[in-house]
């Protein structure tokens, strides 16, 4: 539980005035044989006022592997405790191969909707693809990132790029 908020007195503890309330969550996960995993999570988050408002966080998940596939998906929301506010539901799914031992391919798909009070509701849509290949000692990774509507701003894209090499010693 976490109670008080962040403003800070002169002996550096927190203060027990101000924005905070309590904070919980809980998360129950398990697995079906080898091949399926399954999750679920709750969790109620103070809104910073004193705790009169919260937010609820709901999430699943199941991920299932048959041979050198594994095939994701999950499921989120939070409802926000103010009437006022953005509420947020997230649909994702992503599927991964293990070529070999030393290469790995994957790619998934989100969408997010943004169920606003005040105005019109915007899905941002994702999507991305990644390659990890290992030899020794080296491991070269690349992905690509895109996304539109980004953070619920109708019209917005942004991409990113990222190829990175690591070298353990």
């Amino acid at each position: 539980m976490v109670a008080g908020s962040a403003t800070k007195n002169s002996d550096g503890a927190s203060s027990g005035d101000g924005n905070g309330g309590n904070s919980w969550d809980f998360a129950i996960t398990g697995s079906t044989g080898d091949n399926l995993s399954w999750g679920f999570g709750f969790g109620d988050i103070a809104a910073g006022d004193n705790g009169t408002t919260s937010d609820d966080h709901t999430a699943v998940f199941g991920n299932y592997t048959a041979g050198m596939f594994t095939f994701g998906v999950s499921l989120s929301e939070i409802d926000k405790g103010l009437a006022s506010s953005t509420n947020e539901e997230t649909q994702a799914w992503g599927i991964a191969m293990n070529v070999n031992d030393n290469l790995s391919v994957s790619y998934g798909e989100r969408e997010v909707e943004f169920d606003k009070a005040s105005a019109a509701n915007v899905t941002e849509e994702g999507s991305g693809v990644a390659v990890a290949y290992t030899m020794g000692s080296i491991k070269v990774t690349g992905n690509r990132n895109e996304v539109g509507d980004n953070n619920g701003t109708a019209g917005s894209t942004d991409e990113m790029t990222e190829i990175a090499v690591s070298f353990a010693f």
